[in-house]
Order: structure tokens, then sequence, then C-alpha cells
């Protein structure tokens, strides 16, 4: 018995190990193929992208070596109005040359051609600035953002153009309007006064300047703008603080103090926004929300900018007057003198506060000198609405210089009289 298992255990021992040896070679066999197969495959996928990347490498440099002919044709057929086929050779340039300025720029009129604000702007965007397009980009950049409601980005656009061509009237009268629309009025009248001091032509200044203080923005008029505006791209600070502006100007103070808040918490350190919202919660009698927007903690370059604008002392000597203060009072309204010496209301309070002093005969000058310059701010008023600055004659330039002269406006004083000596 012990035999015949020995003997059975042998012929197991070498059945298993035949079998061991042909499954071996069975493997070794699938293994070589599926290696051959896989290199096959690696083989073929490189070849294809091999034939892939030099049929794109000559189709672009095709493209490129005729990019001044293709963008021949896509002005062509901008000027024939058909910005469709312009976009698609455009579309084609710009995938073998993404960087081509001058593609981008034609795509973005385009898109501008068809009404596609959206798609226009962000072609003018991608424009860098050592393009020789950049400055035309940033107007294109301006007109797609009014467009689209974007304001802002419309403002940045056109102060960045001005900054680089001072001179562009487009330009100026495009960001003195959307300044006008927000009640930023002290921005238009700097915009106009250096135009003025630049300009071959000082006529065009010099009527806006006057129009700007003589007919103002309408809160009851804008609010219309400034809504349509709001609905169509929220977040902008300086439009809801213009809109809070006009309902607190139409009586509506709740309204407006929801979006005069919501215009400081996006953007709490803005100069016109700060003097707004200060103005707005002293006349309402909110003396403690006044004073913690007047004494926050601002960034000094801001701190300093507030420090040196009249309005800013203007709104202090009215608080400290109305907490019976009357010597700080006093000494925040001499400081707005002294930056804006010609304001008749400033005159007028000081004139208030130094008969609250009990100074009867210093306050009776600061009245007869405010008196003084009333009387003239009314005949130019009555000059400027009578519409003769349309195509004024030579005494009417002579009388506007002077009126110009007793309020303080030397240089416009000056450029009427030029005028004048220009006319026969």
């Amino acid at each position: 018995m012990t035999a015949q298992r020995e003997t059975e255990k042998a012929q197991f021992v070498g059945h298993f190990k035949h079998t061991r040896f042909f499954c071996g070679l069975s493997c070794s066999y699938l293994k070589e193929k599926r290696l051959r197969k896989r290199t096959q495959i690696i083989i073929g996928v490189f070849t294809l992208t091999t034939f892939v990347w030099i049929t794109n490498y000559f189709i672009g440099s095709y493209a490129r070596e005729n990019a001044t002919e293709t963008l021949k044709q896509a002005e062509h057929l901008l000027i024939k109005g058909q910005p469709n086929q312009a976009i698609d050779k455009l579309k084609k340039l710009l995938k073998y040359d993404p960087e081509n300025s001058k593609a981008l720029f034609l795509l973005g009129q385009s898109y501008y051609n068809q009404k596609e604000y959206t798609k226009s702007l962000d072609k003018f965007l991608t424009i860098p600035e050592r393009s020789d397009l950049y400055g035309a980009a940033l107007l294109n950049v301006a007109k797609s953002s009014i467009q689209t409601a974007k304001i802002e980005q419309a403002e940045d656009a056109l102060e960045k153009y001005l900054i680089k061509f001072p001179n562009s009237s487009p330009a100026r009268t495009e960001l003195q309007w959307l300044y006008f629309n927000q009640f930023r009025l002290r921005e238009v009248e700097s915009l106009l006064q250096a135009g003025l001091l630049q300009a071959e032509n000082p006529y065009p200044f010099l009527y806006h300047l006057l129009h700007l203080e003589f007919k103002p923005p309408i809160a009851q008029e804008s609010i219309r703008l400034l809504k349509r505006i709001n609905d169509a791209q929220t977040g902008q600070a300086s439009v809801i603080m213009a809109l809070g502006y006009c309902y607190w100007k139409l009586g509506k103070t709740e309204q407006a103090k929801v979006l005069i808040n919501e215009s400081l918490t996006i953007i709490p350190d803005r100069i016109e926004s700060i003097l707004v919202a200060a103005d707005f919660y002293l006349e309402l009698g909110e003396l403690t929300k006044c004073e913690a927007i007047l004494h926050q903690k601002y960034p000094q370059q801001i701190q300093s900018s507030l420090e040196q604008d009249d309005r800013w002392h203007w709104i202090l000597s009215r608080l400290q007057f109305q907490k019976n203060n009357q010597t700080a009072a006093l000494e925040e309204i001499q400081k707005s003198l002294k930056l804006n010496p010609y304001q008749i209301k400033y005159l007028q309070y000081c004139g208030t506060i130094k008969q609250a002093l009990g100074q009867q005969k210093e306050a009776q000058q600061f009245f007869q000198q405010a008196k003084k310059l009333a009387l003239s701010h009314r005949e130019l008023d009555k000059i400027v609405s009578s519409g003769v600055l349309e195509q004024p004659t030579k005494a009417d330039c002579l009388q506007v210089s002077q009126y110009c002269k007793d309020l303080g406006k030397v240089i416009q004083s000056r450029e009427w009289k030029k005028i004048a000596t220009s006319l026969q």
C-alpha cells in the first residue's frame, strides 16, 4: 500500500509540473501579445498626435502669415455691416494667434455691432496695455460697460484713458455725464477745470461750468435712470449712493437711509459717499450717526483729502452748532472759507455764528459780503437761464467775465474776456 501511494504521488507531481510548464508558456505568450498590442496603440496614438500637431502647426503658420489679409477682410465685412462673417474669420485667426490685439479689437467691435455688449466687453478687456490699440480699447470698454449698466467700470476705463490722452473731448464729455447723473458735481467741476486749462477752445468748458452751477441735476428726473441702472447691475456703490441721495431730496428718508447705508457697506471710505452720508444724518438730526461717520478712522490718504475739502468742515461746523458749541462751529466754518472763500452759504453761516457769539459788527460784515456775492450770482444766473450763451456777443462775454471775477472764478473770468476780445 505504501509503495502504491508513493507511485501515485510521483505521478501527481509529474503531472503538476507538466501542467505548470505549459501554463507558464501560455502566460508568457499572452503577456507578449498584450505588450505588442499596447506598443502598437502607443505608436498609433503618437503618430496621430504628431500628424494633428504638424497639421495644426502648418495651418496655424499659414493663418499667422495671412493675418494681415484676414484682418483687412474682417474690417471690410464690418464696414459692409456683416459682423457675423467677420466674427467667423476672426475666431479662426484667434484660434492660432490668441494674442493678436487687432483681431481681439475687431472681434469686440463685431460683437458690439451685434449688440452683444457682454461679449464685446470681454474682448476689449483682454487687450493688453502694451498694445497700440489699448487706448481705443479703453474707450470701447467704457461704451460696452455703459450698455451693460456697469457704470463704475466705465468710469475706471475713461479715467485711465484721460491719463493717457488728457485732451480727449469725447472721453471727457462721457465721464462728465456719468458724474453729473450721479450728482457728483465736484468731480464734474474738477474734470471741466482740468480741461479748461488745456483746451485750445475754452468755450465748451466755460459753458458747461456755468450750466453745472446754475442747472444742476434734479432728483425727480435722475431717479428713473438710476433705478434702471441699479436694477440692471446691482452692487455699484456710487450708483446706490446717488439713488439714496435722490430719495433723500424727494423726502423719502427711510428708503434713502437703506441705500446710503448699503453704499457705505460696499465702499466705506469713498469721499463722496462719506460726505453725503454725514450730511444726510445731520439733516435728519441723527447727530450720533453723523458723528460716527465723521470720526471714523479712515485711511490716511482719504483722511487728508477730507480735511482739504471745504464740505467736510461745513458739515463739522453745523454739527458743532447743533451741539451748542459755537466756538468749535466757528473754527470749522472758517476752515471752509479758507478753502472756498466765495461760497455764499459759508459767509452767511459764519455771520450767523458770529451773531450767536455776540459779535454783531463782524457778523454784519459777513452778511454784507454774502449779499454782494449773491447779487452777482443772481445776475449770472439770469444770463445762463436766458440762453444767450449759446451764441454770446462780445458784450455778453464781458458781462459774464465781470460776474465771474466778482465770484472769485478767476480763470473763468480771464477766459471769457479772451473770447470777448476775439469777437467783433
